[in-house]
């Protein structure tokens, strides 16, 4: 009796050591899940006090919201009495300082100083060529902060030098001041690194088709190889060469859009582009591969994954006058009719100068489709000529070299039976493929190397091609390059 006592004392004591221990791991969590409620807080109001210091800054661009940016009001220290009015106005003279307590921040203000010190400079030499109040020099700035982002753009602009605007980006994170480069603002918006390019891509791209909807929808005549569309795989061409997410090129507007600012790495010369491009994201949509590629690779058997195949090509037919114009454009419009909804493609032909007057010539007469794999693909026709030797060497031609569309195309090369005057270059990203389609002298077939495949046998044409039924656009477009319209 008394040894099973003797038990059941140490046992009660055992239980009140083991209880005391709990109650010690106990007191530990909830300090710890105190101290974690207790940071909570300190963010939450640190939160709510940069929500409640936001306000309206004076002289930025309209919308600007910010408790780290005032306007330097530049103005007051050189511009004179009679063009004070000119530089105070919306479209005058306003340069930001930034208030964050950083050294990011004192290297963005120098930075800014920089511009202060040119616009002075500009304002001196210029002020003598000054009319009426207008001191021919502009400068901007936008600003947008959240709880995480503080987003400056500054843009600056003069008509006396004849050059494009100047952009400067300043994005830095809060509160720590801290300079972020485009990757850790995007992340910021909940944007991942793989995804900023192809945001941008699309962008651009949509930006392009639009101004050719609105600005060329209607001409008809052969400065219509000039619309926008035809610029696009140009811009893209030299953003994959330039852009590099380290830098700080994508800010966020003043009403919260991310914004890319285009001239800070464009080549110049390339023609149209937007100087700010409002970027948008499908996020529907992330493959990087057309609908029609990949609708058309099913059909045909084709693994629309396999990195070996750039495009598929579907000869039309060739086209020497109005009579012959009529069946390439069908056939087309066959093709359109499934697969685009009826929207005409991108158009390259091939032209020359012509040896009286000033009119170009038709140069191609062989009419292809190119749907290649990628969308945002940049695609580029290059004229060949044979040399002494035999060879086939590109030259130079004003009228393609200056030009390269994006996504499907229509193209028109090929005058000769001995060999193919054009070549086509089709790019994404990195990976780049020339080739020169032709049509086999032996049995009419179409020769392509094996990385771009025949889409001939993705239609009935016989049941789908109807006569007369083909795109009058199209149409009245080439037979002004043709010299008939």
């Amino acid at each position: 009796m008394k040894r099973n006592f003797k038990f059941l004392i140490i046992f009660m004591v055992a239980m009140v050591v083991l209880a005391g221990c709990g109650n010690g791991n106990s007191s530990a969590r909830v300090e710890n899940k105190d101290a974690n409620a207790n940071s909570a807080v300190e963010n939450s109001k640190e939160t709510s006090k940069v929500k409640e210091n936001l306000k309206p800054v004076d002289g930025a661009v309209i919308g600007s919201m910010s408790s780290y940016v005032e306007d330097r009001e530049v103005w007051k220290d050189f511009v004179d009495e009679k063009y004070i009015d000119s530089a105070k106005r919306d479209f005058g003279i306003h340069l930001p300082r930034i208030l964050l307590d950083s050294k990011d921040a004192k290297v963005a203000n120098d930075e800014i100083d920089g511009l202060v010190k040119d616009i002075k400079n500009l304002y001196t030499t210029h002020k003598k060529d000054m009319v009426d109040d207008d001191i021919g020099i502009n400068s901007s700035f936008s600003v947008y902060q959240d709880d995480h982002v503080l987003s400056v753009m500054v843009e600056v602009a003069n008509i006396w030098e004849g050059e494009f605007p100047i952009y400067r980006v300043f994005n830095f994170s809060l509160p720590d001041g801290k300079l972020i480069n485009d990757q850790e603002l995007m992340k910021s918006m909940g944007i991942e690194k793989e995804e900023i390019l192809g945001m941008i891509e699309n962008s651009v791209r949509e930006e392009q088709s639009m101004a050719a909807k609105i600005y060329y929808k209607d001409v008809t005549d052969s400065s219509y190889i000039y619309n926008p569309c035809n610029q696009t795989g140009n811009i893209l061409n030299d953003l994959w060469d330039s852009y590099d997410y380290k830098n700080r090129q994508i800010f966020i507007d003043e009403v919260g859009t991310p914004t890319l600012a285009f001239t800070q790495y464009l080549n110049m010369d390339m023609g149209q582009l937007p100087d700010l491009l409002k970027l948008k994201i499908d996020r529907f949509n992330k493959s990087g591969i057309s609908d029609e590629y990949l609708r058309m690779a099913r059909r045909l058997g084709v693994d629309p994954n396999n990195e070996k195949y750039k495009a598929f090509v579907i000869y039309l037919g060739s086209a020497y006058d109005e009579n012959t114009l009529k069946a390439p454009l069908e056939k087309l419009h066959a093709w359109t009719s499934i697969f685009t909804n009826y929207e005409d493609p991108n158009l390259l032909i091939s032209m020359k100068d012509g040896e009286v007057g000033d009119r170009p010539y038709l140069n191609g007469q062989e009419c292809y489709l190119v749907i290649p794999k990628y969308k945002n693909a940049s695609v580029s026709l290059k004229e060949l000529e044979i040399t002494k030797d035999g060879k086939l060497k590109e030259v130079e031609n004003l009228y393609l070299d200056a030009l390269s569309s994006s996504g499907i195309t229509f193209v028109m090369q090929n005058i000769s039976d001995v060999a193919p005057n054009g070549k086509i270059t089709i790019r994404y990203r990195d990976d780049t493929f020339a080739f020169s389609p032709s049509i086999s002298l032996k049995d009419g077939s179409l020769v392509l190397p094996d990385e771009v495949k025949d889409g001939e046998g993705i239609l009935d044409w016989n049941g789908l091609v109807k006569e007369e039924g083909d795109s009058q656009t199209m149409f009245d477009r080439i037979m002004s390059i043709m010299g008939k319209g």
